[in-house]
């Protein structure tokens, strides 16, 4: 136990010699180690992880939601990035929010891109047929047991889940939230499953599921059509790196608000490794400096990427790296972040060096609100994260993709050889958590079990911050000295579920998942 800090749990880190999956729950990490017995290649094993998630954490992640991916070709050595984040209907004008975006109902949502990214990743790289990816998802579609995390939520949503007819149908049964270790059943889902295995992507976009969808928002009144839905592709981008600690760290690029990670670790290299562990007081102190510097700086620049290029290289540019030094070195205490969500994860390694990660999310718990029962698909609430106002980049227009908190990573060694992946749920909190993980990983030296089980801290939606209980009662009062805003203690839930994959110099693999979620880790 280091000074000052207590420990969560002192679990060792799983280790495989073949085959590495790391997900947000059992079910999506055993159909990955199925596909793999199964002769799937990591992308395969990838989108039947994925897939199984978005039944199985219905609070976090669905078809109706989006997502990025980042996957290192260990035959190539090139990193690809997918965004298949969601964009803006057609309708979605000014206009048509001047009384302010929504959170809720049908008008909260962008067109999902989880699908269309399945379709991308499996025609590109995919080894396996597509109709064989989904049996885990469709079986648990039929059934599975209410996880804990899925049950705990549930109550404080309950009235705006009552409010919709096809959220009430599946969370609410006989209008009591379902329970910890019941079966839910999703029958409408489960047939929208099968139906995509045995007819394509195109089946959810310009099919049966698309006329159901289409018609369910215009039924309540949303603006999403069945061109909406037609027209929808993903794109593959170029990654956005920066160097730290003599390894290369690589995320998504605007609209993905990524690049903050990589600010804070440009700040935070204007100290050495030694510097930064020697205290927690200051080191926490520090980091919170440089998270705010980052999004006073860098979220300006998090938008569609058409409509500000080169974002994501202005985030990285020398004099961004200078304000961000100077900002970490003078202890800047200014801002707030706010924000929360809810989010999922998948990272899958092979022995080979293959290695890829993909963050999914409906954005904010239950995210919409808003489920058609015909096909059983819960919305994401995206377009909350435009501006109802005109003229600027984040303002919400036709086919824009919106400011977005999801943050997979990819570490390389000064070789270019893949290190880590790594991401976590949290909303906005994903490239705090992510600092705070490499910071344990790249300056500290710890394994993968150790830096994802280390205290953390996170911001809170009033842009005060919360640290763990792990930490000493002294802390706030400590942090407040440096200016910063904290208190301690609060639920698990708000610090994220970190997961890493590490490929060792050996060429085996360790991995790791978090203790404050329902993360499950399996190697082979």
């Amino acid at each position: 136990m280091r000074e000052g800090e207590g420990r969560a749990s002192v679990r060792a880190p799983v280790y495989g010699s073949r085959f590495m999956a790391v997900t947000g729950h059992n079910a999506g990490t055993l159909a990955a180690i199925d596909m793999h017995k199964r002769g799937g290649n990591i992308v395969d094993a990838a989108i039947a992880a994925s897939a199984a998630l978005t039944v199985v954490l219905g609070q976090a992640t669905t078809i109706g939601g989006d997502c990025f991916v980042l996957f290192h070709e260990a035959a190539t050595g090139k990193l690809h990035a997918l965004n298949a984040s969601g964009v803006a209907p057609a309708a979605a004008t000014p206009d048509a929010f001047s009384d302010g975006m929504k959170v809720h109902g049908p008008r909260a949502a962008v067109v999902p891109g989880l699908v269309r990214a399945w379709e991308a990743l499996q025609a590109r790289f995919g080894g396996f047929g597509w109709a064989g990816l989904f049996g885990h998802a469709i079986d648990a579609a039929d059934g599975h047991p209410v996880s804990y995390i899925l049950a705990s939520v549930l109550p404080g949503d309950v009235p705006a889940l009552a409010g919709d007819r096809g959220c009430a149908g599946v969370f609410l049964a006989g209008g009591k939230p379902v329970r910890h270790g019941e079966t839910l059943r999703q029958p409408a889902l489960a047939a929208t499953l099968r139906r995509i295995a045995a007819q394509g992507a195109a089946e959810f976009y310009q099919g049966e599921t698309a006329r159901h969808l289409a018609k369910a928002h215009s039924d309540a009144g949303g603006l999403m059509t069945e061109a909406d839905f037609g027209g929808y592709a993903p794109k593959w981008v170029e990654a956005i790196t920066t160097e730290y600690r003599g390894h290369r760290v690589s995320v998504m690029p605007p609209n993905s608000a990524g690049g903050l990670l990589l600010m804070q670790l440009d700040g935070l290299s204007a100290l050495s490794g030694e510097e930064l562990g020697a205290d927690p007081v200051r080191r926490m102190a520090w980091q919170m400096s440089a998270m705010k510097a980052a999004f006073e700086h860098g979220v300006p620049l998090v938008c569609d990427p058409a409509l500000m290029p080169g974002a994501g290289e202005q985030m990285l540019a020398p004099q961004m790296k200078a304000r961000m030094r100077e900002a970490v070195r003078s202890m800047a205490a200014k801002g707030s972040v706010t924000g929360g969500g809810g989010t999922a994860c998948v990272l899958i390694a092979d022995g080979a060096g293959n290695m890829i990660c993909i963050v999914q999310s409906i954005y904010n718990v239950f995210g919409s609100m808003f489920m058609d029962p015909a096909t059983g698909i819960l919305f994401n609430n995206r377009m909350q994260d435009f501006d109802h106002r005109p003229g600027n980049p984040g303002s919400v227009g036709p086919g824009r993709r919106p400011f977005h908190t999801l943050c997979p990573i990819m570490v390389h060694d000064a070789a270019g050889r893949p290190r880590f992946t790594l991401a976590s749920p949290g909303g906005i909190s994903q490239t705090l958590t992510g600092a705070q993980m490499l910071f344990e990983l790249l300056d500290r030296g710890s394994d993968v079990a150790a830096a994802v089980e280390a205290p953390r801290w996170c911001n809170r939606k009033g842009g005060d911050f919360l640290v763990e209980p792990f930490f000493p009662e002294t802390m706030p009062a400590a942090l407040a000295s440096y200016g910063h805003a904290a208190r301690r203690g609060g639920d698990p839930y708000f610090f994220g579920s970190a997961k890493c994959i590490e490929w060792l110099a050996s060429g085996n693999l360790a991995g790791a998942g978090d203790h404050r979620r329902e993360a499950f880790v399996a190697g082979i």
